[in-house]
């Protein structure tokens, strides 16, 4: 047992952040501030039952929106659903919900062979016919109305326009319910799927001054400097997408599998590694055949560096730790030490995260009937590489590896822990208000993808550790394909928008 705690290092810490340090995405924040209008015009309109489906997104040079640009289409909708959780609760009785809340809306009309809604009116009529799980406890509802919506990048990236729409039965139209705009933060690049690189001064400028924060204001002040920066490499990258600032797997330049930021990314199944390619539909992302069924998944996780680095590593959207479906900085992180490569065979959650949930290997619908929470992530594969600011201080010998702590969202809570908290409306809402640091309410048919397997084992001791002010040095991402499955071509656009993937 302990050659094999030696060779997995299977052990986590928590990143020691006060509350003021966490990270808020702009959409989320503003969302919250915005949410009682939402709520009050669903209650001028008599709704008793509410759900959201997939939002739209759009730059500014698109001659139309997407449905599919990126993790903004289906978090959108995760997050418009949790925060209405959130506020759903009655003016006299908080812990009893003034109106349900549907879970999952989108999956449903999925199995329910609904069309393109947002394009014509009888597809979004069939919509009402179908039954929805509620957000908490057992009960399924017919639908009263649905939200919906869309987000707008500026031409120059700046700014970021949300819209939340909404239509019935009776709707002819979708009606506008409300529209705010913020500053484009990192958060919103990285889900609008935009490619950016940092170089290494970057880097090491934003770490001197993480390092220099003392006050809250500060610390502010370093997160805004390091979304100018990183909004800035956006806006060079949009303007010459096919030329990268430097070749790819350069310290520079876009990751690849051999180099995230110092971390060598190798994927084995069985005794087998699992070639990794170029994603020919998407620039800076890479692609591969999903494994057969039964194989054991391991993701190899080797440090080439001098320095110890900490790894996000999410598969089927959630982080391999505590199933967190976070922003990856706010995510626990792996710790690997220079020079020492781990092995992650699962997802290793409940109390301590001393279960190992090994990975298995479903078709889209046999994930989804298991875990209701998988989204369109559901065939991706995501790391994210950080680097503390005080490398100089390496562990010791033996010593975990680090879990950093969450920070101010509404995209949900942890997956080992959703179960229980859907029970019943107070304890979702208690739940998700703990887990966004709130003190009150206001693909493809018959792929196969990686995720949990429905038992868990003992993963070994797992213990704490600092990792402080971690910077993200690079990330990667890979999405699953069906093996033998031919190559993507590009679609022509539609005359208003994409067909939404539910």
């Amino acid at each position: 047992m302990k050659r094999l705690m030696s060779c997995l290092a299977v052990a986590a810490g928590m990143a020691l952040l006060s509350p003021s340090l966490a990270r808020a995405d702009k959409i989320d924040q503003k969302l919250t501030d915005e949410m009682p209008k939402v709520v009050k015009y669903l209650k001028d309109h008599g709704y008793k039952n509410v759900g959201v489906l997939r939002f739209r997104a759009q730059k500014a040079n698109d001659k139309h929106a997407h449905f599919d640009m990126g993790e903004i289409n289906g978090n959108m909708a995760d997050r418009l659903e949790n925060a209405l959780v959130m506020n759903a609760g009655q003016a006299k009785n908080p812990e009893a919900p003034a109106f349900g809340v549907i879970h999952d809306a989108g999956a449903v009309a999925g199995k329910g062979k609904v069309g393109s809604w947002f394009n014509h009116p009888e597809e979004r009529k069939k919509l009402f016919g179908l039954s929805y799980p509620l957000a908490w406890g057992k009960e399924s509802v017919k639908p009263d109305a649905f939200l919906t919506g869309k987000v707008s990048l500026a031409e120059d990236l700046a700014h970021t326009a949300v819209r939340i729409e909404c239509f019935d039965a009776k709707s002819d139209k979708i009606a506008e319910v409300l529209k705010f705009s913020v500053p484009t933060d990192r958060h919103i690049v990285r889900d609008c799927n935009l490619p950016y690189t940092l170089t290494k001064a970057q880097h090491q400028t934003l770490a001197r001054s993480a390092r220099s924060a003392k006050s809250r204001d500060q610390q502010q002040q370093v997160q805004q400097k390091t979304d100018q920066v990183v909004l800035q490499q956006a806006q060079q990258q949009q303007k010459q997408p096919n030329k990268p600032q430097q070749p790819p797997g350069t310290q520079d330049g876009p990751a690849v599998p051999q180099q995230v930021g110092g971390i060598k990314l190798k994927i084995t199944a069985g005794d087998a590694d699992v070639a990794l390619r170029p994603n020919s539909s998407q620039v800076g992302t890479f692609e591969m055949d999903c494994p057969a069924r039964d194989s054991v998944v391991v993701f190899h996780l080797e440090n080439t560096s001098p320095d110890e680095l900490g790894v996000v590593l999410k598969v089927a959207g959630m982080a391999t730790l505590g199933q967190q479906k976070d922003q990856a900085e706010n995510c626990r992180k792996w710790l690997v030490p220079a020079g020492k490569t781990y092995q992650i065979k699962g997802f290793y959650v409940g109390e301590g995260f001393k279960s190992l949930k090994k990975f298995s290997v479903k078709t889209k619908e046999e994930a989804k009937q298991t875990n209701q929470q998988l989204d369109d992530s559901i065939d991706l594969i995501e790391m994210y590489v950080f680097k503390s600011i005080k490398p100089d201080q390496p562990p010791e010998k033996g010593e975990p590896m680090t879990i950093s702590d969450r920070g101010v969202n509404s995209r949900g809570i942890r997956g080992d822990r959703e179960p229980k908290a859907r029970s019943a409306f107070p304890l979702l809402k208690n739940a998700l208000l703990r887990e966004c640091r709130l003190k009150k309410s206001r693909g493809r048919d018959g792929a196969e993808v990686i995720v949990a397997d429905d038992t868990e084992v003992p993963a070994g001791e797992i213990t704490e550790k600092e990792f402080p002010n971690p910077v993200e040095v690079k990330n990667l991402k890979i999405r699953i394909r069906p093996a033998g499955a031919p190559q993507p071509v590009e679609q022509p656009p539609a005359e208003t928008a994409d067909k939404p993937n539910n």
